[in-house]
């Protein structure tokens, strides 16, 4: 045997399946608006609360905003987000 050659050999049965760009990926999508939720991911939470996704994650950090406990992601009720308006409106009304 020679060992100094290498045997390249190569398919031309099958063409190459073409790759669709990432625009046309197959992607889960809620299709129930936010209004009718009982709970929210982390960046659907942040369109609620009109606020951004690191801000959200800060207040989940400190405690104002209550995550529920039992998912890896972090998961907000949406009565956990109409209980911080409601908290941060009457904050508010008190210091006008």
């Amino acid at each position: 045997m020679d060992y100094g050659k290498i045997v390249m050999s190569t398919i031309t049965d099958k063409p190459k399946k073409k790759k669709k760009p990432s625009s046309e990926w197959n992607r889960r999508t809620n299709t129930v608006p936010l209004t009718e939720r009982g709970a929210f991911q982390l960046p659907e939470a942040a369109d609620y609360l009109s606020r951004s996704i690191t801000t959200v994650r800060r207040l989940v950090k400190r405690g104002e905003i209550h995550r529920l406990p039992s998912f890896r992601d972090i998961v907000i009720a949406k009565a956990e987000c109409d209980r911080f308006l409601r908290e941060q409106t009457d904050i508010a009304k008190l210091a006008a």
